[in-house]
């Protein structure tokens, strides 16, 4: 998963994987088929375990507490030490070639699974009053998401985690929070 998340799926070659893995291809084939299946195997623990810190803020309460610990667990994730400084699901397979283009979409379905979570809070938001009817929850919830990828993206330039809580409450600021 490591190194998926460091290097992307490209990135990563069978040599790397193995020397990772302490086990030859073949075994690593056996298990898993081939290296995108290892991909998506990677990808499903990273969401699992990893990736918790946007769920989390959206199981709080209030729509404030909610946009507020988007960004706030968003920073702590991206500088937390011990894994890379960027959200696997943008680095995994951005930019990746017709050959990748399994691994592509699967981080892009994950990003996407991630905004229809947001939105679906937003709705509850909409629901409690918390949010004006005047608000189009798609666009918000893709502006939410704009924002938080663009963390990642700065994380990944090497902003500090002072400049990236600088950013996150400029941004909550201009959100009205």
């Amino acid at each position: 998963m490591l190194l998926f998340w460091q290097r992307g799926y490209e990135g990563t070659s069978m040599a790397d994987l193995t020397q990772a893995m302490g086990l030859n291809p073949s075994s690593i084939y056996a298990a898993f088929g081939d290296k995108h299946a290892l991909f998506s195997a990677s990808a499903k623990r990273y969401m699992k375990i990893r990736a918790q810190y946007a769920t989390k803020a959206l199981e709080e309460p209030t729509l404030r507490r909610v946009i507020r610990a988007l960004f706030d667990n968003t920073v702590a994730f991206l500088t937390t030490p011990g894994h890379p400084p960027i959200c696997m699901t943008l680095a995994g397979a951005v930019g990746c070639s017709l050959d990748a283009t399994p691994a592509r979409d699967l981080m892009t379905a994950i990003r996407k699974q991630n905004q229809v979570a947001i939105r679906k809070r937003l709705l509850k938001a909409r629901q409690s009053g918390e949010l004006p009817k005047r608000i189009n929850v798609d666009d918000y919830a893709r502006y939410l998401s704009s924002i938080i990828a663009g963390l990642s993206i700065q994380a990944a330039n090497g902003s500090t985690k002072a400049e990236l809580r600088r950013i996150a409450k400029m941004a909550l600021r201009h959100l009205g929070y």
